[in-house]
């Protein structure tokens, strides 16, 4: 296991460079951001940085400022990462899309770097973070893109065994075996899957509603070809009740069985036009989009398109562009 460490401090600068300076380190230990502060000559700060592997944690104590980092800043990124936060002091605004919220003792909080965002406090803030890889992220915790820029209460249930989580591994990852250091790691990050839900307020903007079912409805293209796929499969992959996803589909004007059924078909129709799949039999285009049986799916078919499966492949020479988000248009 790689670990690296590294500390600063503004008190040896003198003032006119103690903010500049606490932009340098910034930048190096929470990417590239625009930092500015309200008044006064001398700013105080103290950062320390670890690396251990893919991850990076840092402990922040600092006066007021505000921050923004636009498309400019990301592009000036290397790596992408989700930064999990909380604070031991102050507060901060934090905002990354449409998502807004006040960060504070007892809360955590995640932004993405690969966004723009902005944050601001006007009280000194004990601030720490740690930072899990981009991919990592998004692969254990269903959903984390549309959670950027809002809280979860760390004073009670799963959100408090997760703040706990992150006071202790805060305080003693170095002296974690280091075969085990990624167990840990990866553990942490399952921890903030279990404890990163939207609450009923935040699900109730329709803003959010409609940002996450696009996230739920490219889950559905991913796995069309899988026949467990259903409405409880769906919600289980997204840590939410199947109540709350039929209620998400119906709000948009579809249920969530129509629109598995739809895009499974439009997939199929496209293989169907297509040359590179013209050795597979229709009943093999059947299961790959994960219908159950080639009976079935003829029937489905033909409903939608009015041909059947066969007639529909020979009047095909070309096989044309299909978007599976879209609408079904019969022929």
């Amino acid at each position: 296991m790689f670990l690296t460490e590294e500390k600063w401090t503004s008190e040896h600068l003198p003032p006119p460079r103690q903010l500049p300076g606490f932009q340098e380190v910034f930048d190096r230990t929470h990417f590239h951001w625009a930092l500015s502060e309200g008044s006064g000559e001398r700013y105080e700060a103290q950062v320390r940085r670890r690396a251990i592997d893919d991850f990076v944690f840092t402990d922040i104590i600092c006066d007021p400022v505000t921050g923004y980092r636009t498309m400019d800043e990301v592009k000036r990124g290397a790596e992408d990462y989700f930064c999990l936060l909380y604070f031991e002091e102050g507060r901060c605004l934090l905002r990354q899309g449409r998502n807004e919220s006040v960060v504070r003792r007892d809360t955590i909080a995640v932004w993405d770097s690969t966004r723009p965002a902005m944050f601001r406090n006007s009280e000194q803030l004990h601030q720490l973070s740690i930072m899990i890889p981009h991919q990592m992220a998004k692969t254990i915790v269903p959903g984390i893109e549309d959670m950027c820029g809002l809280t979860v209460d760390g004073s009670a249930g799963l959100g408090a065994i997760l703040l706990s989580h992150l006071r202790q591994i805060h305080r003693t990852v170095e002296t974690v075996d280091p075969r085990d250091r990624s167990a840990v790691l990866r553990a942490t990050v399952e921890l903030v899957a279990a404890a990163f839900r939207p609450d009923a307020e935040q699900l109730g903007g329709t803003n959010f509603r409609r940002a996450l079912l696009g996230r739920v409805q490219d889950h559905i293209v991913a796995h069309l070809g899988d026949p467990g796929l259903s409405a409880a499969s769906i919600a289980a992959a997204f840590r939410f009740s199947p109540r709350y996803l039929h209620r998400l589909f119906e709000e948009f004007g579809v249920t969530v069985g129509t629109w598995i059924r739809e895009r499974r078909l439009l997939a199929a129709r496209s293989d169907l036009s297509s040359r590179s799949m013209a050795s597979y039999s229709i009943t093999e285009i059947a299961m790959r989009r994960g219908f159950a049986d080639a009976s079935h799916f003829s029937h489905a078919f033909r409903d939608a398109f009015g041909l059947s499966p066969r007639a529909f492949r020979q009047s095909m020479a070309v096989a044309p562009e299909v978007d599976l988000h879209g609408s079904l248009l019969p022929k």
